[in-house]
């Protein structure tokens, strides 16, 4: 294939690819859009950061409203509790009244009638501000007190009172109860305007003459309406938020629109939420709870130890109210923000699509070979330097067409010349191929001849390896030689010095023995004497036994210890005789010791010489083992001499091996060289042909392009 046909397929494919990568970048996101999605970036962080704030503003106005809810009803409760703790007083001072109490026990004291105790309790709670009405209920008799004008008891008062749960309730608590409405009263009030008029605070105490432990009747006081009311309405805890006073029974008191429609349901006191509420243990508390669908945030407050307690239901949206609020706000800035930014973003990207499309229209010019064009622009930023270096890159590119120009017709005359000077390269690569094949001719044969030798030279540096070998291994058998002889005439010696000592010390206990000889003569003479004491006492002991008999009766005494000496004599004789046989065996048994000792110190002797000739054995040896050790170091000095000498001779003809070697080597080269020299020539040829070709071709292609 020509060059001209190769740059023609290439400047195909150079197109090809061109509009393959201009198709990728029109399938690609344009730079409005990456602009656009670039500020909505903070937007969406702005966003995260409200919904952030929201939730912990959210969670901080919560708590807030919870714990200033708590104190509002922590208040309100203590105000109940000073209220009831009032109205209990007020009970209890009318239960110790002496005329009440013994009036209802049928022992009135003189002039007290029942007109005077109506009177009496009419006038004790006309001074309380909290309570409303009074009764008293007696057990005994068809006399009962009222001071409310409405409720009017018959003689059944206390029979129908013992059917009613206020009767229950006040039994089983002991003394004292707090209802939410009386049922009892209820019977005798008769049906209210509204379905709970009736419902009020009551408290119900037991009355009991102390002095005989009898209950005498039952005081009910009730509390003022506008009072509680007045509390409830004080009592603010949000929009929609409902305040509740339980009693004991747990009939409930609110204000009238918080209230069922239906009498028999219950607000909180029938749920779940108060079940829960009273089976914990503190005094107060607060939870989560819902109702009918809607959430509301619970919180009690109990009064006293009686099982009184101030409720507050504060529904879920009253907490939020403030939060949501910031919500709004939130979502308007953000969506304002959103809108600013994408107005901006916009403007800003349409602004710079339009420069980058008018530069790539004057590009795409200056690609087709136009390079008269010129990119101006308005801006003032960064695409103002891109259009002057663009502008620039243009300008450049006329200049370089110039110099290509000018420059094919030096390529021309270039190749004419190589040309020419192929020819006379051609021959003398001829003549030096002849030369070299007569050099490798005789390289050949040197490289034959240091290979002998070298064959020659390693069988002789084998054998001086041996011969080296051989007298280090002698060199070491004579050094274990001279080892083992030291050794042999150090035992030598120390031998010798121990048969010395040996004679010594025979010659010693040979000495003893004789020493106890003479000492076994002295125990033999000692021995003597014993005998003759021993005959002697015998003798006495007999002169003393005739005596004895001859004293008659008063000589028995005398007689037995003559046989006792007597008896001790014959002991020590027995025993001296005993000691005789033992030196006598003593004495034999020395003499054959004398004996051994005199026989052992002639070997003694004979064995001391031994060891002395054997000591001068030994130097012989040492002094002969020394001289060969003499003659083993000359021939070693001697065996290393030859062995440097053929070391060297070794080196010097490897080295005229290897020179002969790197001759051969480089005459190969230099043949291949100049055959590789003559085939680049061939090829030289058909490329200045090419580089004609290409250099018309080329010509062509500037030709295509427009600078002026």
């Amino acid at each position: 294939m020509s060059a001209k046909k190769i740059q023609k397929a290439g400047n195909a494919n150079s197109k090809k690819r061109i509009k393959k990568e201009q198709k990728k970048i029109s399938l690609k996101i344009g730079i409005r859009a990456k602009l656009l999605v670039a500020f909505l970036l903070p937007v969406t962080a702005l966003i995260l950061l409200g919904v952030l704030s929201y939730s912990q503003t959210a969670n901080a106005l919560r708590s807030l409203y919870q714990s200033s809810s708590i104190q509002i009803l922590g208040k309100s409760a203590d105000y109940l509790e000073v209220l009831m703790l009032d109205v209990e007083t007020t009970a209890y001072d009318l239960s110790v009244d002496a005329d009440l109490v013994n009036y209802f026990s049928g022992m009135p004291d003189e002039g007290v009638d029942y007109s005077l105790v109506d009177a009496k309790v009419a006038s004790m709670l006309g001074t309380d501000a909290y309570v409303e009405n009074g009764y008293f209920v007696a057990i005994e008799g068809n006399e009962h007190i009222s001071t409310n004008p409405e409720v009017v008891f018959d003689k059944d008062a206390y029979s129908v009172f013992q059917t009613t749960e206020d009767y229950v309730q006040v039994t089983s608590r002991n003394r004292k109860v707090w209802l939410g409405e009386s049922e009892f009263l209820d019977k005798y009030k008769g049906e209210a305007e509204q379905p709970y008029g009736n419902r009020r605070m009551t408290l119900i105490r037991r009355v009991e003459n102390i002095l005989t432990g009898q209950d005498v009747g039952f005081i009910i006081l009730e509390v003022r309406n506008s009072v509680i009311e007045q509390l409830l309405d004080e009592v603010n805890l949000g929009e929609d938020s409902m305040v509740i006073l339980a009693g004991q029974d747990s009939n409930e008191i609110t204000k009238a629109e918080n209230y069922p429609e239906d009498k028999e349901k219950r607000i909180i006191t029938n749920s779940k939420a108060y079940v829960k509420m009273q089976q914990g243990l503190e005094k107060s508390g607060s939870f989560a709870t819902s109702k009918n669908g809607r959430k509301y945030w619970l919180c009690y407050e109990y009064i006293g130890d009686l099982g009184n307690c101030l409720i507050g239901m504060i529904p879920e949206a009253t907490m939020m109210e403030q939060a949501n609020e910031i919500k709004v706000g939130t979502i308007g800035l953000v969506i304002l923000v959103t809108i600013i930014v994408c107005v901006i973003g916009t403007w800003m990207a349409a602004g710079m699509s339009t420069t980058i499309k008018k530069i790539i229209k004057e590009v795409g010019k200056a690609a087709k070979g136009d390079l008269t064009v010129r990119v101006f622009t308005k801006r003032h930023d960064e695409f103002a330097v891109l259009s002057n270096s663009i502008n620039d890159m243009i300008a450049d590119m006329k200049v370089l067409i110039g110099k290509v120009s000018d420059g094919m017709e030096q390529v021309d005359g270039a190749v004419e010349k190589v040309s020419g000077a192929r020819e006379n390269v051609h021959e003398t690569a001829e003549a030096l191929s002849a030369a070299i094949v007569q050099i490798q001719s005789g390289a050949k044969q040197q490289e034959d001849g240091a290979q002998n030798c070298l064959t020659g030279m390693d069988d002789l540096s084998d054998k001086i390896v041996r011969v080296v070998e051989n007298t280090k291994e002698i060199d070491s058998i004579s050094e274990e030689t001279r080892v083992v002889v030291g050794n042999g005439i150090k035992m030598m010696e120390e031998l010798n010095t121990s048969s010395e000592d040996t004679t010594k010390n025979l010659k010693e206990i040979m000495k003893d023995i004789r020493d106890l000889e003479e000492k076994i003569s002295n125990i033999t003479h000692i021995v003597g004497v014993i005998t003759e004491i021993a005959d002697q006492t015998n003798l006495l002991s007999l002169n003393a036994s005739i005596e004895a008999a001859r004293a008659g009766e008063a000589g028995k005494g005398f007689a037995v210890v003559a046989t006792e000496v007597k008896t001790l004599a014959d002991q020590s004789g027995q025993a001296a005789e005993k000691i005789r046989e033992i030196v006598d065996e003593v004495q034999q048994q020395s003499q054959k010791t004398l004996e051994h000792g005199e026989n052992t110190d002639e070997i003694l002797k004979s064995q001391e010489l031994a060891v002395r000739r054997a000591v001068e054995a030994f130097h012989n040896i040492d002094d002969c083992v020394e001289r060969l050790n003499q003659e083993l170091s000359d021939i070693t000095i001697q065996t290393q001499a030859i062995e440097g000498a053929k070391n060297n001779t070794l080196e010097a003809v490897e080295g005229i091996s290897a020179v002969i070697e790197e001759n051969s080597a480089s005459t190969l080269e230099m043949g291949e060289g100049i055959s590789g020299q003559k085939e680049q020539v061939e090829k030289m040829s058909g490329y200045t042909n090419d580089l004609k070709e290409v250099s018309q071709s080329l010509r062509e292609e500037i030709h295509k392009f427009r600078i002026s």
